[in-house]
């Protein structure tokens, strides 16, 4: 009898941990569903902002003519890296000259935007790639919790 209700307290932790893995689930599938809609917008007010810097300077000015050519050294002003507990995380060097300088030392209004929105879109695109991460962590702890439900329940 003591057998039985040790089971069947065992039982009850491997469901509360089940519901607690779908619950955690779901919202982080709601999260990464909610990033995603806002790297789309992003993206696309990025773009149209560069659109309108072009229309504005005149498409010589806001082209890929501006970028320095493959005999120049470019340094990266945005890294992504790991941090201790293996999640990515986005750097900035200050040291770096800006590239939107590149284009100008007057530049529109609308490609600084333009820039801004970019940077934005890799900030939730890790964001986005740390979510799926966990998601993928916890399915996996969920899977493992559902074996131990079977091997109870055949045990019982």
């Amino acid at each position: 009898m003591e057998l039985k209700e040790e089971n069947s307290h065992e039982l009850a932790q491997v469901c509360a941990a089940l519901d607690e893995l779908t619950l955690k689930q779901v919202d982080l599938v709601d999260e990464q569903l909610v990033l995603m809609s806002k790297l789309g917008s992003l993206m696309t007010c990025g773009f149209i902002d560069m659109a309108k810097s072009r229309y504005i300077s005149g498409e010589k000015t806001v082209s890929a003519t501006q970028i320095p050519g493959e005999d120049s050294v470019i340094e990266a002003v945005t890294t992504v890296d790991r941090d201790c507990n293996n999640k990515l995380i986005v750097s900035r060097n200050k040291d770096i000259t800006d590239p939107i300088r590149w284009f100008g030392v007057l530049v529109p209004g609308s490609l600084k935007q333009s820039q801004q929105a970019f940077q934005n879109v890799l900030n939730i695109a890790v964001e986005i790639v740390n979510i799926r991460r966990e998601w993928l962590q916890s399915m996996s702890e969920l899977e493992e919790q559902h074996k131990t439900l079977c091997s109870l329940k055949s045990s019982t």
